[in-house]
């Protein structure tokens, strides 16, 4: 996701979803197209991904009574969706983050350059 508080963006992709097509460690830039085909290059510390399961899960044992209700449900939903580890899935998580703007920071953290994000074999009956 394109982080929503970016004040210079030509692409003008704040606040949208978008898959990396490529990340060039060279330039130290990551190559991404949005939904609507759109394609831009992006710093990436202009870029968002979702925290790791486990990550959201202590924030909300840790914060639980300091969230919001339907901030609390977000965040759990979130959690539910990486587990099905699919990339549909990581799609559906980042759209809830993008409906809800309160529940940014304890869902996402800035993309890290050089790091794949694995997604895991989904089962279904």
């Amino acid at each position: 996701m394109v982080s929503p508080d970016l004040e210079n963006d030509p692409a003008r992709g704040q606040g949208k979803i978008a898959l990396v097509n490529y990340e060039s460690l060279h330039d130290n830039e990551i190559y991404v197209a949005f939904e609507d085909g759109r394609e831009a290059v992006y710093h990436p510390d202009a870029l968002l991904r979702l925290k790791g399961k486990e990550e959201i899960l202590a924030e909300l044992m840790d914060n639980g009574s300091e969230i919001r209700g339907n901030d609390y449900k977000d965040l759990y939903k979130i959690t539910m969706l990486q587990d099905r580890g699919t990339a549909k899935a990581e799609w559906q998580a980042l759209e809830i983050v993008q409906q809800n703007p309160r529940i940014k920071n304890a869902a996402l953290e800035p993309a890290k350059p050089g790091i794949a994000i694995e997604l895991q074999k989904s089962y279904s009956r």
